[in-house]
């Protein structure tokens, strides 16, 4: 039976998610862990709210990964000062380096992804991933072609 293109999408989703897991925790992360540094560095101040919203996951679940790495001296809740209710996350100078160490573990993995590929597979993947990305979640800016 032929895999639908769905199907095709979600395997090569999972292989690559759980290789790139695999290697982070290698050096003590994960790639929720990963993803949340870089979104809050990213962000530059973001509440804890609209980082739960960029990664796209449940305010609870961030709350989790941001106690751990609040503990490790990676990432620090600030109070907004216009309302006291507001937590910011800012990535500490350890946060920063730590993301630098990390980043190094994704462009490896990477690498070898576009080492297994041709120049056109690349070229087609990085216009029709988007585009998939923009249909299902209606970013028309994606979607046009505009960013």
């Amino acid at each position: 039976m032929e895999k639908t293109l769905g199907r095709l999408l979600f395997l090569s989703h999972r292989s690559v998610h759980d290789e790139l897991d695999r290697r982070l925790a290698e050096h003590g992360a994960s790639l929720w862990h990963w993803v949340l540094l870089k979104e809050a560095a990213n962000a530059e101040g973001a509440s804890q709210r609209e980082l739960a919203r960029h990664m796209r996951i449940e305010p609870p679940t961030l709350v989790r990964h941001l106690d751990r790495l609040t503990e490790e001296g990676l990432v620090e809740r600030q109070a907004d000062p216009d309302d006291r209710r507001v937590a910011r996350v800012v990535v500490t100078p350890a946060g920063l380096d730590r993301l630098a160490e990390l980043q190094a573990v994704v462009h490896a993995l990477d690498d070898e992804l576009r080492g297994i590929l041709t120049k056109r597979d690349i070229e087609v993947l990085s216009r029709a991933l988007p585009r998939i990305h923009a249909y299902f979640t209606h970013d028309e800016e994606v979607a046009d072609g505009r960013r």
